[in-house]
């Protein structure tokens, strides 16, 4: 029995640095499933970036800034769940099918969003609507490492 308890109690350790993309991968997964923003916090720099891809403006910056976001877009669902998950040395890549809102034609409900990390910490966002675009950045900004 103490086994399990082990393993619960691990469930909810933020990862730490240096433990590889997998680990941060199922972190964020918790902290989206459950849209708990004190546990994305622990993965997320105090000067993360979250935009569009090619915008010469990187968008909204700053942890609380990042997590306000995350708390408005959550708000308007009525639901989202992580389909996919994707990792590369210097990056995460979560498939977000959204419910409960109306997004782009094409979009098919499925936003992806591509986590660059450093360190083991989330330094930029950058979200797409297209699944092989946003693996191409993912894997293109691989070098940066953890």
């Amino acid at each position: 029995m103490l086994s399990d308890s082990v393993s619960r109690e691990d469930e909810h350790m933020s990862p730490s640095r240096g433990s590889g993309p997998s680990a941060l991968a199922a972190h964020l997964r918790r902290a989206l499933d459950a849209a708990d923003w004190q546990v994305l916090a622990e993965v997320l720099h105090p000067n993360v970036c979250w935009g569009h891809p090619g915008r010469s403006a990187r968008g909204c910056c700053g942890r609380s800034r990042v997590l306000g976001r995350c708390a408005r877009l959550y708000a308007r669902t009525q639901r989202m769940t992580v389909d996919e998950t994707f990792t590369y040395p210097g990056a995460v890549v979560l498939g977000l099918r959204i419910h409960g809102v109306a997004l782009t034609a094409g979009s098919g409900g499925t936003v992806y969003q591509v986590f660059d990390v450093v360190d083991g910490l989330v330094t930029h966002i950058t979200g797409y609507a297209d699944r092989s675009r946003a693996l191409q950045a993912a894997y293109c900004g691989a070098a940066a490492g953890f």
